[in-house]
């Protein structure tokens, strides 16, 4: 079975256009527009083959299509962090379903922008771990444990005064 000849649609169809295209077969071939008999039976092994090239259109789409759109929502995304648009490059990066270093890396940096420091270690940590020998990971991973101990010290030395 060919998944994009099932659903009729060019193997470069966008997921929108998938979607479109899935709902409009769907809404044809539904089982409860039949009658009981041999004709809701074929609906029903027609509808399966249409789910199934469905979610196999939408997995194919994610390898190919989506990264490289991710990579440029990524960089998008280090775009608006360097101008401080923190809340709309959040917003961003929850769209985005592939959690790669990268990803882990730049929701970290967001974090850390925003003075949340315990959970942007545990992103940027996990970015660390991806690649380990990326060294603006690392670099990022040592400058938030270092805000992490002086935050530590901080906070102790406010205790002593009391």
């Amino acid at each position: 079975m060919n998944a994009y000849e099932v659903l009729n649609v060019p193997p470069t169809a966008t997921r929108d256009e998938i979607r479109s295209r899935y709902r409009a077969l769907a809404r044809r071939w539904h089982p409860d527009r039949f009658m009981e008999g041999p004709e809701r039976d074929w609906a029903n092994e027609k509808m399966a083959e249409i789910n199934a090239a469905y979610s196999a259109c939408l997995q194919d789409s994610r390898r190919g299509a989506s990264d490289e759109s991710d990579q440029t929502q990524l960089a998008r995304i280090e775009e608006l962090i360097s101008v401080g648009q923190y809340p709309a490059a959040r917003r961003m990066l929850m769209s985005i379903a592939t959690r790669c270093a990268e990803w882990n890396y730049l929701f970290g940096a967001v974090l850390m922008k925003t003075c949340d420091v315990q959970k942007a270690l545990i992103y940027l940590s996990v970015a660390a771990h991806q690649q380990p020998d990326n060294a603006k990971y690392a670099r990022a991973l040592k400058e938030a444990q270092s805000a992490q101990q002086s935050a530590k010290r901080g906070f102790s030395a406010l205790l002593r005064r009391r």
